[in-house]
């Protein structure tokens, strides 16, 4: 197809809020998608089509009318252009790997960008030659905000972030530039570029310490030393290199302003507006910020009474106050773009109003007011400063007139949002777009101006226009179908709207001649509706599209029309349910007009729903996931692969070829083209069905003929970033394509557009000519039924969405009518009558698929009202006797009765309830087993943790008669590493005394080392153990002091007289603490304390062991001593209560692992499982029983001869009664023989006897009882004073490892402290290196910028000395004229014109809105002089200067001569200008280098004072000591004591001080007696001081006359100098060796410039073959406009001449309005040349030349 021609941009249009910017005094531009939009003040548009690959960042200059775009790709460019030719300018080139995130100009001829990913590196560039010029690596960190430079000074830059304000300030040497970066400081001090300065906070009442003023703690700085050691927290922390920077950073948790905006002063100051709404004002000069504005908080806004105070109640009052307007105040996102103006500070931001701030005065005022309603996202002004143009996120474009707020223009509204879709209407003059918001817009084909919008107020998904008739079709999210009348194009109006299913419609269809309007539904389900007005938009019939087995989402519908006029459909769909898999399956049918003509017959139902058959419905699935689908004739069906991304040509199956198993058929694609890059996409086909489109989210566009599918026209309208092409659309000719995309942008392509001067190739101009001939066709073809159409939609009423959302009768709504039907039935139920539903009413907002089924059902109630009448009554009868059923059962016994749901009738719902309850229960049983699971895992940790992993369990014993309690120690297993680390120490430390003890050995004498060994074997006795409790804390038996811990003074106390050693923690390795300053030797110490207080831990956990032994056995002594008592209590009969000590849970804690049953309170859950087993086992306990008891030998054996017991016991005996003689009852005592009598006797004597040994045996219990009990007290009281003992005890072992827990808390201390300090040494040696490194550099760079300052100034010698060489060579270069004139010539030669004096370009000052009118750029200056000194020097060598007498020919030269001397005089000027940058930027490195030497200096002290802070920390050691209270002399303060300032000493030492006081006393009273003597001799000594002062002065005379005389340099060096002609002879040397260095360089430089004149001969010849290349293209295109010349021609004739004067008159006033334009265009061109000249005249000389 690229045969056919190109296609070129015609327009675009979108607008998302980007920067927008002016680029000449009346034309705006900003980025249009791919393009640039040149927008005019009034009205009047160019698009630009970049070129590049990818549009990133945009930018423009005003005054130079340029502007750059930088490419989005790998290496990206930035290409340069100039409007209005747009010609290339530059291309800026290996600025970025990656991309560009900004770019800005200056007001001279620099271009700054901004990199992205990875670098972040600013660059400076020359736009107007390209060349790159120097660049700064910004930091990853923050992303910058906002970058400008500033206007009246390009060198300049101010860079923003979220947390940092920087400037840049570029340094030039020459040709070699540099940024130099400068903090913005906040406060009083001046802080270092490379230290972090926060930004203030957005809350003006929080106060912040200042970092010099604030003392930062540290963990050195405690009562128990008095030296410090001061480390950053950085040190602290462990951080070195960037983490330790950004430590700060990260701890700063207070909400700080955010810089969004900038905008510079003429005095170089600097207005940043931030996030929050505030205002901040940044000297120039001193680089100082502050805030000046802050917005209002929440209760001091106004309307709002509420004091400071803090009263919160409002009275009637403050009700009543009216809200001022917030319009009068800055808030949040208010000055998100701000520009100054000659009347203040213009601010704008996301509360849609324009507000100019007043800020030369101290108190920010609101002078000027203008309300826009959207958020404004961009502002900038016009080069005059009296048009400001203002841009909004909501696709707006606004122009303002500073000073005027009623002057508010609206320059473009576009209505920012997605576009859901494209159309063309009839006609082929305007398009309409619909946007999801549900803005409805109609575009002009031609020009691309938005002629009219409609908002249909809900959200939209589709559009479609009908090719037949000016209505457009849209899809709303409710399932309505909207029509809109656009046969007015500019006042649209919505005349119908149709709601065909539920949900949204997101396909609309227009068949080919917009007979029918086809529509999906998320169903499956393809509705086709009628598509002329005369029918009202109906919907016709309706078929399903998904398969037997899967439904799945309608992807893609597209129709063709035969020559028969039957339309043929292809629907596919997917049914992955993955939307990215594209559509795998396929669904096609046809409609005729004969099955149109009979619906009825041809669909299933009164639903009209198609039958498959009368549509042939064929539903396959496709071999290969596709995107989109196009239907062409033949049966033939494109799409795009999803695999392979290319395009795929399909042969639709007829039904007749299809097998009979549709599952495993598969359509597979017929061939396969080129496609897109990125899957996804959509297939269209033109209206003439000749060219076959192809979109997609690589943002490309490829076009191709059916015939030709191999060659394709590729155009890119979108960015694949944002998305690609969303939609696309042919025009009604197919000779313009139009696009939408993600970004909002809708374009239009034109094929050869005129503006381009090229046309169709003749293959094009055919396929085009057919192209149009097929739309003329079709127009004629449905001309008639258009006209028809059209009046009828003309005389169609206005339509609005309240119309079918209102019911129909105002009887009763839906839900009263549902209620009322609901106590119908109920009263039917109660009267025992038959119910029968009312006849279904459509709802309201019932759909056209809804009504047709309630139209179906009214069918079939009429269809089967007999039998539905019989089973109605036969449920009757059924609910009759089942009522009957339920009365009965109320009657019968509860046992017998039958629960409620046994009596539903509808099993299914009993079974789902059944079902749903399972369900829950095994639902809640899953819940509850997992909160069980989670429970028992963190029981089992914590048993684990504390009991497992436990060798000693920890556990208490309780006495028995107080609330005293003594735990033990919890002890865990020491690890196989904790133990060979003890032993390594242990070793380690037995070698270090044995080579102490031997090197002491080896210079003690022999009775000093006996003396010292019967020391310490006396030293070395047990102390008492019972010292602890007799003696006070610390002391010993004669009162000494003594040692708290185990940690020794030293070594002859290492092992006695210390507490730990008393309690099983002494040791013979201890460091004495006086000796650990190494880091070894402390973690040795602190392995050695851990394990002194292990062992103290063991040999108390023994002691407990046996207290908690005894106790269990004193516990079985009371429990046997119990047995007894109980027995007695009970032989007694007494009441009293037996003592029952036990073990409590701190006793025994293992009890808490198990749960005994009588401990859970409810009962046990058994599963049917566990019951059978206790079932089964309970019976055979019970088998087992019943034969135990069928016979046991051993009882009865027992039984018959023993009585049952084995042993005859007293107490027995005793219960027993005295058996009573049987006639003593029977008998009367008077009828008693005497042997009865007798017997009698015996009996009473029997029964005393009983009697009183019953009382003696009583006693004898109760004794025993007593006994009993007396001793069970005096064992519990005994055991307590054993346990009080141990309490005791544990006291003090708890004190003593306290104290060796202090002390190892310390050492671990000291070891931290070490710790902190090697990291910061670390950090400084860090920093020292990086110093260095930096002051490598900067020595280089140093040299060779002095280097390069000597070059350029003796280049500048030579300059001025053949200018002066110039001057006096006058009178030889005039040799030939007499002496009178050529003194006339010479005072002519040395004449100048004056200087410039530039004037402000129009107005007065005060007038004048441009704020840096009074300072014009450096550049324009130059400029403006340039041209005032050429205008100067033509008025000079006019001949009328001329003097008499002198010859033209001398005249001439003398001009020449003059001229020449001007250009030396003004290159000089400018020489001697770079050439005081150069020393400038000399003396700059050089200060840097300076300041480099000075970091690495105050570095280098800062170590030093590390070091020796490091080793005094090692040297000051704590001693950590227990003192008597007596021995304590310090004052005590309010919680402990202070013992910074205090100091331990020995009695020894104030003894001896006292001692020496004495002898000090008496020596004085020596000296006095002496001096006395000695006073005599003051008198002979003042004499000879008298002389002395004499000799002074004389000595001082000749000492000044010495001074006084004079020595030279050459002096000094011939004295100094021990080899006088050999240092001259070296100078010499090295003078030649200067000049041979000098004769090379100029040689190098002339070969230099000898290649670079071949290189521009090689260029010219190169442009003279381009320009041939150029004249015989020229002769080409001549010939082609002559053929289409031709062909126009030819067509003339068969066109209509209908309209053609009319056009003639429209050509001619267009031409009269250019002439005229051109006219005025120039007269303003000459007034301003005018101007200009007059300007030029009344400005100074003053020339700065600016590079």
């Amino acid at each position: 197809m690229d045969q056919i021609g190109n296609l070129e941009l015609s327009w675009a249009q979108g607008y998302s809020g980007g920067k927008a910017n002016y680029i000449d005094k009346d034309v705006i531009c900003y980025l249009c998608g791919h393009n640039i939009k040149f927008v005019a003040e009034d009205g009047a548009e160019t698009v630009f089509n970049f070129p590049g690959e990818g549009v990133g960042p945009f930018a423009a200059h005003s005054l130079s009318r340029c502007f750059a775009v930088a490419e989005q790709c790998l290496n990206p460019k930035i290409y340069v252009f100039v409007y209005p030719t747009f010609r290339k300018l530059s291309i800026l080139e290996n600025g970025a790997k990656l991309e560009y995130s900004q770019l800005f100009f200056s007001s001279s001829d620099f271009l700054c960008s901004l990199s992205g990913i990875p670098e972040f590196e600013l660059t400076l560039w020359n736009f107007q030659n390209g060349s790159k010029l120097c660049t700064f690596a910004l930091s990853r960190e923050n992303i910058p905000t906002s970058l400008s430079f500033n206007p009246g000074n390009w060198r300049q830059l101010c860079v923003t972030t979220e947390k940092t304000i920087s400037m840049l300030t570029i340094e030039q040497s020459d040709k070699y530039y540099v940024m130099q970066p400068s903090v913005v400081q906040f406060g009083k001090f001046n802080w270092p570029y490379n230290r972090r300065v926060r930004l203030p906070p957005t809350d003006p009442d929080i106060e912040e310490e200042d970092e010099r003023d604030r003392e930062i703690p540290t963990r050195a700085s405690t009562r128990m030393t008095r030296y410090t050691v001061d480390v950053p927290k950085a040190a602290k922390a462990g951080l070195v290199g960037e983490m330790a920077e950004q430590l700060d950073d990260i701890q700063d948790q207070t909400d700080r302003v955010k810089p969004v905006s900038q905008i510079w002063t003429p005095i170089g100051d600097l207005y940043i507006g931030c996030k929050g709404g505030q205002l901040i004002k940044v000297d120039g000069e001193t680089h100082k910020a502050q805030v000046i504005y802050y917005p209002p908080k929440v209760p001091d806004t106004p309307g709002s009474r509420m004091s400071s105070a803090g009263i919160q109640r409002e009275s009637m009052v403050d009700m009543k106050q009216p809200v001022e307007d917030v319009s009068d105040m800055l808030l949040e996102g208010s000055v998100n773009c701000i520009g100054l103006h000659k009347r203040g500070l213009y601010c704008a931001g996301t509360d849609g109003t324009v507000r100019l701030v007043d800020v030369k005065s101290s108190d920010v005022n609101i002078i000027e007011k203008c309300h826009i309603g959207v958020p404004v996202t961009s502002m900038a002004f016009s080069p005059s400063y009296r048009h400001l143009v203002l841009g909004s996120s909501h696709g707006t474009l606004h122009l303002y007139e500073p000073g005027a707020p009623d002057s508010l223009k609206l320059l473009k509204d576009l209505h920012h949002g997605l576009f859901v879709g494209i159309s063309c209407l009839p006609g082929n003059e305007h398009c309409v777009t619909a946007r999801e918001g549900g803005e409805l817009q109609v575009w002009s084909i031609d020009k691309g101006h938005l002629v009219s919008s409609y908002n249909v107020g809900v959200p939209v998904f589709s559009i479609a226009c009908s090719p037949m008739l000016h209505v457009c079709a849209l899809g709303t999210a409710g399932g309505f179908i909207y029509y809109l009348d656009l046969t007015n194009v500019e006042e649209p109006r919505l005349i119908q709207g149709v709601k065909v299913y539920e949900g949204p419609v997101m396909q609309l269809v227009y068949q080919d001649e917009g007979r029918y309007l086809l529509s999906a539904s998320e169903e499956g389900h393809i509705f086709i509706i009628d598509g002329r007005a005369t029918e009202n938009f109906k919907p016709l019939a309706h078929t399903e599209t998904c398969m037997e087995d899967a439904k799945g989402e309608i992807q893609a519908v597209t129709t063709y029309t035969d020559a028969k006029n039957t339309m043929s459909v292809v629907v596919t769909h997917n049914t992955s349910g993955n939307k990215r898999m594209g559509a795998n399956c396929l669904t096609t049918f046809e409609v005729s007009d004969d099955v149109m003509r009979d619906l009825r017959y041809n669909c299933n139902s009164l639903k009209y729903d198609f039958k498959d058959k009368s549509i042939k419905k064929v539903s396959v699935k496709l071999a290969v996931p596709s995107y989109g689908a196009a239907i062409s004739e033949g049966n033939t069906m494109f799409t795009m692969a999803q695999n392979n991304k290319a395009v795929q040509q399909h042969t639709l199956p007829r039904l007749e070829e299809l097998p009979k198993d549709l599952r495993k058929f598969r359509l597979e694609p017929v061939s396969e083209f080129q496609g897109h890059q990125l899957p996804g996409g959509r297939v269209l086909l033109s209206p003439h069905h000749k060219w076959l489109a192809t979109y997609g989210a690589d943002g490309s566009v490829l076009l191709r003929t059916i015939g030709q599918m191999d060659k394709t026209v590729c155009i890119t309208p979108h960015d694949y970033r944002i998305g690609g092409v969303k939609c696309m659309a042919f025009g009604e000719d197919s000779q313009n394509i139009f696009t939408t995309g993600y970004d909002g942008v809708l374009t239009c392509y034109s094929w050869n557009p005129p503006l381009t001067g090229r046309s169709y190739t003749p293959t094009g101009s055919g396929k085009a000519k057919s192209a149009i001939e097929a739309a003329r066709a079709k127009k004629s073809r449905l001309m008639t039924s258009q006209k028809e159409e059209n009046e009828h939609l003309a005389n169609m009423a206005d339509w609005t969405p309240e119309d079918i959302m209102r019911p129909s009768s105002d009887k009763i709504p839906p839900m009263s009518r549902e209620e009322k039907e609901k106590v119908k039935r109920d009263e039917a139920l109660e009267r025992d009558e038959i119910y029968k539903t009312p006849t279904p009413v459509p709802e309201p907002d019932a759909t056209w698929l809804q009504v047709q089924e309630l139209e179906s059902f009214k069918e079939e109630d009429k269809q089967y009202a007999d039998v539905k009448k019989n089973l109605r009554v036969s449920i009757r009868d059924m609910r009759r006797t089942l009522q009957s059923m339920l009365k009965n059962n109320e009657t019968l016994p509860e046992i017998e009765q039958l629960n409620r749901h046994e009596f539903d009738l509808d099993i299914e719902e009993q079974l789902r309830l059944q079902a749903e309850a399972d369900q829950e229960v095994e639902r809640v049983r899953e819940e509850i087993e997992f909160e069980n699971l989670a429970k028992m895992y963190l029981r089992e940790m914590i048993k684990r943790e504390c009991w497992d992993d436990m060798v000693v369990k920890g556990r208490a014993v309780q006495a028995f008669n107080s609330n005293l309690e003594v735990s033990n120690f919890p002890m865990r297993e020491r690890l196989p590493e904790t133990v060979k680390l003890i032993e390594k120490v242990t070793k380690r430390r037995q070698v270090e005394i044995a080579e102490a003890k031997a090197l002491d050995d080896r210079h003690i004498p022999m009775p000093k080392r006996k003396a010292r060994k019967e020391l310490i074997e006396t030293t070395s006795k047990p102390a008492p153990t019972t010292a602890d409790d007799e003696l006070g804390e610390g002391e010993d038996d004669e009162g000494r002091e003594q040692p708290s811990t185990t940690g020794s003074l030293g070594y002859n106390i290492s092992v006695t007289d210390i507490l730990g050693a008393q309690y099983g923690g002494g040791s013979e390795l201890f460091y004495s603490q006086f000796e650990l300053h190494s880091r070894e030797q402390k973690i040795n110490q602190i392995v050695l304390l851990e394990d002194a207080i292990y062992r103290i831990k063991q040999v108390f956990n023994k002691d407990f062991d046996e207290l908690f032994i005894k106790k269990e056995q004193e516990i079985g002594k009371i429990k046997e001593k119990n047995k007894r008592i109980r027995k007695i209590i009970a032989d007694l009969d007494l009441a009293e209560e037996v003592i029952e000590p036990s073990m409590g849970v701190a006793e025994k804690p293992e009890t808490l692992l198990t749960v005994e049953d009588d401990e859970v309170k409810v009962e046990r859950y058994y599963t049917p499982e566990q019951r059978k087993a206790i079932e089964k086992k309970e019976k055979e306990e019970e088998e087992r029983r019943a034969r135990e008891r069928g016979d046991n030998q051993r009882e009865r054996a027992l039984n018959q001869m023993m009585g049952g017991v084995l042993e005859i016991k007293k107490e027995d005996e005793l219960k027993k009664d005295v058996p009573k003689p049987a006639f003593m009852t029977q008998k009367d005592e008077n009828d008693w023989s005497e042997e009865e009598q007798k017997l009698a006797k015996d009996y009473e004597k029997k029964v005393k006897d009983l009697q009183e040994e019953r009382e003696k045996y009583r006693k004898q219990l109760e004794t025993e009882l007593r006994k009993n009990q007396s001793l069970i007290q005096e064992g519990m009281a005994g055991f307590d004073e054993m346990l009080n003992t141990v309490f005791m005890k544990k006291i003090k072992v708890m004190m003593v490892i306290y104290q060796e827990e202090l002390k190892i808390l310390r050492l671990r201390y000291s070891l931290l402290v070490e710790e902190e300090l090697e990291t910061r040494e670390s950090e400084l040696n860090r920093l020292v290196e990086h110093k260095k490194h930096l002051k490598t550099l900067a020595t280089q760079a140093v040299m060779e910028t002095r280097k390069n300052v000597d070059n350029y100034r003796e280049q500048y010698d030579i300059l001025l000395a053949e200018d002066k060489v110039m001057d006096k060579a006058f009178k030889r270069e005039f040799n030939d004229v007499s002496a009178v004139q050529q003194d006339q010539l010479y005072r002519l030669f040395k004449r100048r014109p004056r200087a410039l004096k530039i004037t402000r370009g129009e107005g007065d000052n005060i007038t004048l809105p441009n704020p840096f009118a009074d300072r014009p750029s450096t550049a324009r200056q130059n400029a403006q002089s340039k041209a005032y000194m050429d205008q100067a020097m033509d008025d000079l060598d006019k001949q009328s200067n001329c003097p008499e007498g002198v010859e033209p020919q001398v005249w001439e030269r003398l001009c020449m001569y003059r001229r020449q001397k001007v250009e030396n005089e003004n290159l000089l000027k400018l020489r001697a200008h770079i050439l005081a940058e150069m020393q400038q930027f000399q003396q700059k490195r050089q200060e840097e280098d300076d300041q480099l030497k000075n970091d690495i200096d105050s570095i280098g002290e800062q170590l030093n004072k590390l070091r020796d802070d490091r080793t005094r920390f090692n040297l000051n050691l704590e001693v950590q000591l227990l003192l008597k209270q007596g021995q304590v002399e310090v004052d005590a303060g309010s919680f402990i004591h202070d013992y910074k300032d205090s100091a331990l000493i020995h009695r020894n030492v104030v003894e001896d001080l006292n001692g020496t006081i004495k002898q000090l006393g008496e020596s004085k009273i020596a000296s006095m007696v002496e001096s006395k003597d000695f006073r005599k001799g003051i008198i002979q000594l003042e004499w000879e001081h008298k002389k002395m002062l004499m000799v002074i002065e004389d000595l001082q005379n000749k000492m000044k006359d010495v001074q006084f005389m004079k020595v030279t340099r050459e002096i000094q060096l011939f004295l100094n100098s021990p080899d006088y002609e050999g240092r001259k002879s070296e100078e010499v040397g090295k003078l030649e060796l200067t000049i041979l260095q000098q004769k090379r360089i100029h040689e190098k430089t002339l070969d230099d410039k000898n290649k670079s004149l071949r290189d521009l001969e090689r260029t010219i010849k190169q442009k003279e073959n381009d320009n041939e290349q150029l004249l015989k293209e020229l002769e080409d295109l001549n010939v082609s406009v002559h053929e289409r010349r031709h062909i126009e021609q030819v067509n003339a004739d068969r066109r209509s001449d209908a309209g053609s004067e009319k056009r003639y008159q429209e050509i001619v006033q267009r031409r009269k309005l250019v002439d005229l334009a051109k006219a005025q265009a120039q007269e303003v061109a000459v007034l301003r040349a005018e101007v200009e000249r007059l300007r030029m005249r009344t400005f100074p000389a003053l020339v700065q030349v600016e590079h």
